[in-house]
């Protein structure tokens, strides 16, 4: 049985409240950083934090030594170029290798349906290829594995898209999206840890309801006293992009979620970890 679980990625956005429900569901959970005191004040108090940095193998492999699995929550920051070191792919490795090493049983891993959905040529956003190429190293390190697709989070609308008082929306998206709380998506991720039969399989995690994103940031705002809505267009990102590598990476990211002809594919991930509880009114409703 999984009961120790080391956590990469801990203290971020996306990886926090897996890192919460994981320690709230009864299991031990290990953090390595190198500012163990900051990051103490970062992650619930019943999460051992020790210190050491995870891209040094000797620190890595003594930290892995007591964990049964791990989870990992990378991702590529916006303002990283394609020649830069990518925690996603380079990071992942060391810590693949080191895993195997001492042994460990399970991997779980997050990715997004929208990375899955692109089209690999030669013309792809190199970022795409990056997500891509970090399933595959997952998929064929030997370790038993369990990888998650999670549609676009609602609190992306509390993070990617808010600035203050303004709602950002950048063009306008031709399909619907299943979003998907960060809240279900961490009890989902427990779930699996807690089932042995999930791994080697990978989810795909969407939420029940779907809304195109400008729908979404009108009812979002609807529920956000004071706040309000800005369209901005796609030619205006991309004509920033030439300025601004972040500029650049949001440009690429709207211009793909904004195209994404995004399926319902959720019925294993629901049939086998939990359905959604969360719907997009309520969350709209508790943000502040």
């Amino acid at each position: 049985m999984l009961r120790n679980i080391a956590v990469f990625g801990a203290s971020g956005f996306f990886g926090l409240p897996v890192t919460k429900a994981l320690a709230d569901a009864g299991f031990n959970v290990f953090v390595l950083s190198t500012d163990p005191d900051t990051e103490k004040t970062l992650v619930p108090d019943n999460v051992t934090v020790e210190e050491g940095n995870w891209m040094y193998h000797h620190d890595l492999k003594r930290f892995l030594q007591k964990v049964d699995a791990v989870y990992c929550c990378l991702s590529v920051d916006l303002n990283e170029k394609p020649e830069d070191f990518h925690a996603e792919t380079d990071g992942l490795r060391e810590i693949l290798n080191a895993c195997l090493e001492c042994g460990i049983k399970r991997i779980a891993y997050m990715s997004s349906v929208l990375q899955y959905n692109q089209v690999e040529n030669e013309d792809s956003w190199w970022v795409f290829r990056v997500k891509k190429d970090a399933v595959n190293y997952v998929r064929d390190s030997g370790i038993p594995f369990t990888i998650f697709y999670p549609s676009t989070f609602m609190e992306a609308f509390q993070s990617t898209y808010r600035r203050g008082k303004k709602v950002l929306v950048y063009g306008q998206s031709n399909f619907p999206i299943y979003f998907i709380s960060l809240q279900d998506y961490a009890r989902m991720v427990v779930n699996s840890l807690k089932i042995p039969t999930t791994q080697d399989k990978e989810y795909f995690i969407q939420g029940a309801d779907c809304y195109k994103i400008q729908d979404a940031a009108r009812l979002f705002v609807k529920h956000q006293a004071g706040c309000k809505l800005s369209f901005i267009s796609l030619n205006w990102l991309k004509f920033m992009s030439v300025f601004s590598d972040k500029y650049k990476f949001l440009y690429e990211l709207s211009a793909a979620l904004n195209d994404n002809n995004e399926q319902f594919v959720a019925d294993d991930a629901w049939k086998e970890l939990g359905k959604p509880e969360i719907s997009f009114n309520t969350f709209a409703k508790t943000q502040v």
